[in-house]
C-alpha cells in the first residue's frame, strides 16, 4: 500500500550502477535462479583462491646438441648400408635386430640390439642361428627358443669368439626379435645422414631435459602443496608432466 515515488521501480530508486541492477535482478528472479547465482559466486571465489602454480619456480638443465656432437655420432654410426623395416616374417636374405642368447655347458653368450643376417653361407654359429630364425618365420616382437648340435663340422667353422662351444654338446638359443629389416646400400649423402642424426639427437635431448624438469617440478609441488597435490587437482598420473610444464615457472639453463 506504499505510494511509489516518481522515478522508482518496485519501490527501488532508479540508478545506473551495476549494484542496483543486480538487486533488481535478484529481487525479480526465482529461487532456482538465485541458487544458480549463488553457485556461480562460490565458483568464482574458489577460482580466485586457486593456487598460483607460477609461484613454483625451478631451474632445469637443458642439453644443447652441437655440430660437434652430430659429427661424432655420424662417425660412430655411419655405414654404407641402411636398414629398412619389413612388415612380415624373417626369411633368408633379410636381417633381424634382436636380443640373442646362446648357452651350453660351460658357455654363455648374450647380445642385445644385435643384427643377424639371415644367410646360410656364414661362419658358425650364426649359420645355425639364421636357419633357426628362418624356420620359425618369426616376426617383430616375437620370441623363439631352439637348439642346435655342435658337431665336428660346426666346431671347425666356429668364429674365435665361440671357441668354448665344445664338440658333442647342444647349444640352446633364445631370440627376441625387435625388428625384421632389409639391408640395402645407402645412397644418402653425409649431409642428409647428419640432418637425420641431428633431428633424432635433438628430440632425444628435449625428451631427456623435460624428464629432469618434471622430476624437479614434482618435488617442488610436493614441498609446496603436500604429497597428494595431484589428486587434489583431479589429475591423472599421465597428465601430471604436461600440467607442471605448462603451469609452473620453468627456467631452462643450458648445460
Amino acid at each position: 500500500g506504499r505510494e511509489l515515488l516518481p522515478g522508482c521501480i518496485l519501490g527501488f530508486p532508479r540508478r545506473t550502477g551495476h549494484c542496483s541492477i543486480a538487486r533488481l535482478q535478484l529481487h525479480a528472479s526465482t529461487p532456482s535462479m538465485r541458487s544458480m547465482a549463488a553457485i556461480r559466486a562460490l565458483l568464482l571465489l574458489l577460482c580466485a583462491a586457486a593456487f598460483d602454480y607460477k609461484s613454483i619456480s625451478v631451474n632445469a638443465p637443458r642439453r644443447i646438441v652441437t655440430q660437434d656432437d652430430i659429427d661424432a655420432k655420424f662417425e660412430e654410426v655411419d655405414k654404407p648400408y641402411a636398414l629398412y623395416p619389413v612388415d612380415g616374417p624373417a626369411e633368408e636374405g633379410l636381417c633381424v635386430l634382436a636380443e640373442i642368447s646362446l648357452s651350453s655347458p660351460g658357455f654363455e653368450w648374450k647380445r642385445d640390439n644385435y643384427i643377424v643376417e639371415l644367410l646360410d653361407d656364414q661362419a658358425e654359429p650364426f649359420a645355425a642361428v639364421s636357419l633357426g630364425i628362418c624356420r620359425a618365420a618369426v616376426c617383430a616382437g616375437e620370441k623363439i627358443d631352439f637348439s642346435f648340435a655342435v658337431d665336428i663340422d660346426m666346431r671347425a667353422a666356429l668364429l674365435p669368439e665361440f671357441g668354448e662351444l665344445e664338440q658333442g654338446t647342444t647349444c640352446a638359443c633364445r631370440v627376441a626379435v625387435r625388428r625384421v629389416v632389409d639391408k640395402q646400400l645407402d645412397y644418402r649423402t653425409p649431409d642428409e645422414k647428419k640432418a637425420i642424426i641431428a633431428d633424432r639427437m635433438r628430440a632425444r635431448a628435449v625428451k631427456d631435459s623435460e624428464a629432469v624438469a618434471v622430476a624437479l617440478l614434482r618435488t617442488a609441488a610436493q614441498d609446496a602443496l603436500g604429497p597428494d597435490w595431484a589428486r587434489d587437482e583431479n589429475l591423472a598420473e599421465d597428465a601430471v608432466p604436461a600440467f607442471l610444464l605448462g603451469n609452473c615457472d620453468l627456467r631452462w639453463v643450458d648445460a
